[in-house]
């Protein structure tokens, strides 16, 4: 759910150990290792992307990196499991933050356009390899996916059941909110003449208007309230 906003992101993952095994730590050597096969992954795509390619960008010999990971399939589900665990997280903080389904809707939309912008790279990541994780750990994340979309859903639909939204499919408008929100990925641009943050209001007021509700224009320092829930990135 997907590019450049320029702060770093050493997010380590807090990874099911059902999924993902214990030879990577939480070190400063895995943090470096997860800023090359991020910037790598995200350009090159896992399949172009070889433990070759990341020991060369971090200037060592790829049979090194196996001290540290046991193979390029732990550095995905690393980056995937910590990816969804941080979207989550800012949609909780939205969700916290804010009352009603019109307020709530505005702000997850917000925050899903904040994550997408600081996150760029690991969003890109979390959006185009789904399908290349092994399972168990596919299935847990597209769980964890489907979930966050039910979210959008269901405040969705009680704004139509209160009377605040109007709209013939619940489903599809979450969908569209969603893909329009994830979109910012792959046109943002930090020198552009628009914060990351007038950004976020825009799409928050264009998520209105996908559901039928009365947008209000409101400062851009609303979306500012969606705070970091970890270090910034790229």
């Amino acid at each position: 759910m997907s590019s450049a906003a320029g702060a770093k992101d050493t997010t380590t993952a807090a990874a099911d150990p059902g999924a993902v095994g214990d030879a990577v730590e939480s070190s400063g050597r895995w943090l470096e290792l997860q800023e090359a096969a991020l910037t790598l992954i995200s350009h090159r795509g896992y399949h172009g992307t070889t433990m070759k390619h990341v020991a060369s960008a971090l200037g060592v010999q790829a049979p090194s990196l196996y001290n540290h990971v046991v193979s390029k399939q732990e550095i995905l589900q690393r980056i995937m499991i910590g990816g969804m665990q941080r979207l989550v997280g800012y949609q909780d903080e939205a969700l916290a933050s804010s009352d009603g389904p019109r307020d709530q809707l505005r702000a997850m939309t917000e925050a899903h356009v904040l994550l997408h912008i600081r996150h760029r790279r690991s969003a890109m990541v979390g959006d185009r390899e789904l399908g290349n994780l092994e399972e168990p750990t596919q299935s847990a994340v597209r769980a964890q996916r489907d979930t966050y979309e039910r979210r959008f859903r269901a405040v969705i639909q009680q704004g139509v059941d209160e009377g605040v939204f109007n709209v013939a499919s619940v489903k599809l408008a979450s969908f569209a909110i969603i893909e329009m929100a994830t979109s910012v990925t792959v046109w943002f641009n930090q020198d552009g003449p628009l914060s990351p943050d007038e950004v976020a209001s825009e799409y928050g007021e264009m998520a209105l208007r996908i559901v039928g509700a009365k947008a209000s224009r409101r400062s851009s320092a609303r979306a500012g309230k969606v705070k970091e829930l970890s270090a910034p990135s790229s």
